[in-house]
């Protein structure tokens, strides 16, 4: 109980020299001040303990009886509750920013889009956003099999979408549709001509009639595999012609890279910090309308929360500026070019490249970048006959 009263009261322990101390405690009997553990430290030392209410009168009638005083520890009283107070503040802070963070973990602030990689993201939120899902949605009254109904409705290259609500963040599952496959019926006639034009290296019919043979040169959209067949009745017959013939194709591809500007950095760089708030965004800068043309802007967004778990409206952009001054020069990317060519062509030809060559020529506007080509390929394609 006495250090419960002293930490309510407040307990001051200080030394009182003096040449007759003993005067300064009848005085404090005298006045009804309490002394606490009072012991002699030496002839002229008075060490003793007071509650903090009565320090001020301790303190007068020692200046009165000329004594001078050390205060040695003081605690509990005005220093406990200030701390109390402190603390108090602190822990009300926190109730508010939990509070805070309940209430905002109830709407959408983030959005997710997973997959769906021929539809771009921008019309997939404007759906979604259409539907009544958007950043700011009240989550729990959002019906998730209703968007997807809806989803499905507005973008019909979608074949199957999931709706996943975690916290304030939303993610958009898509999986899009796959073409129908070429469906024919075997009973309906079709030729073989060629696709391109080359000379014949390898015939293999294994339905219909060969028309030419190896060594032989063809030009695209001759026939190569007749579907007219004679039975043995001397009857001709209609059948759909598979097989393949090999053959050697050339091919000239040209690309062209124009000469254009590029961008010189130089030492000038800046930054500019802003704040969101949901859709708003506050600006700490001034003349946000300037024309930045000679900076090249990197945007850094920070958004406020644990990556999985939740987000809050409240983000950080930082926007960091890099002068740099235009040069008129030519665009020197042989090497890029000669790689997309003979990509290209890989994925035009039905078979393998045999040998190539590059030849490169510039001139003041142009870079002309030339592939010449040989391969080996499958030159057969179907052409269904009218019936």
């Amino acid at each position: 109980m006495e250090r419960i009263e002293r930490n309510l009261r407040g307990f001051v322990l200080l030394d009182i020299c003096s040449a007759q101390p003993e005067a300064l405690v009848n005085a404090c009997l005298q006045a009804g001040i309490e002394l606490l553990e009072p012991r002699a430290v030496d002839a002229c030392t008075l060490r003793v303990g007071v509650f903090e209410n009565e320090l001020k009168n301790l303190e007068t009638l020692a200046q009165k009886q000329g004594c001078e005083w050390t205060i040695l520890r003081h605690s509990g009283g005005s220093r406990r509750r200030a701390l109390l107070r402190r603390r108090l503040a602190l822990l009300i802070a926190a109730a508010i920013s939990l509070g805070m963070l309940a209430v905002a973990s109830l709407f959408l602030w983030e959005i997710r889009v997973v997959g769906g990689e021929s539809i771009s993201r921008g019309r997939v939120l404007r759906a979604l956003e259409d539907c009544g899902v958007g950043p700011g949605s009240f989550w729990p009254g959002i019906d998730a099999d209703a968007v997807r109904d809806q989803m499905l409705l507005k973008l019909p290259e979608l074949a199957w979408m999931s709706l996943n609500l975690r916290g304030s963040t939303a993610q958009l599952e898509l999986l899009e549709r796959t073409e129908k496959p070429e469906i024919f019926r075997d009973d309906r006639a079709a030729e073989l001509i060629a696709s391109h034009t080359g000379i014949v290296r390898r015939v293999s019919a294994l339905n219909g009639r060969a028309i030419v043979l190896p060594g032989q040169s063809v030009i695209a959209g001759e026939t190569l595999i007749s579907p007219s067949l004679e039975s043995v009745r001397g009857e001709e017959t209609l059948v759909r012609a598979r097989g393949e013939v090999w053959a050697d194709t050339w091919y000239e591809l040209t690309a062209i890279c124009p000469v254009g500007t590029g961008k010189t950095p130089t030492a000038g760089r800046r930054g500019r910090l802003a704040l969101t708030l949901g859709q708003k965004r506050i600006n700490f800068y001034w003349g946000t309308g300037k024309a930045i043309d000679e900076y090249d802007k990197i945007i850094h967004e920070y958004k406020l929360g644990i990556k999985g778990v939740f987000c809050l409206p409240v983000g950080l952009v930082w926007e960091e500026l890099r002068s740099c001054r235009e040069t008129t020069k030519a665009v020197d990317d042989g090497e890029a070019l000669e790689q997309r060519l003979l990509a290209s062509l890989s994925e035009r030809i039905d078979g393998e490249i045999v040998s190539f060559r590059f030849s490169r020529a510039q001139s003041e506007d142009c870079l002309y970048v030339t592939l010449r080509a040989q391969c080996l390929e499958n030159i057969a394609r179907v052409r269904e006959l009218s019936q």
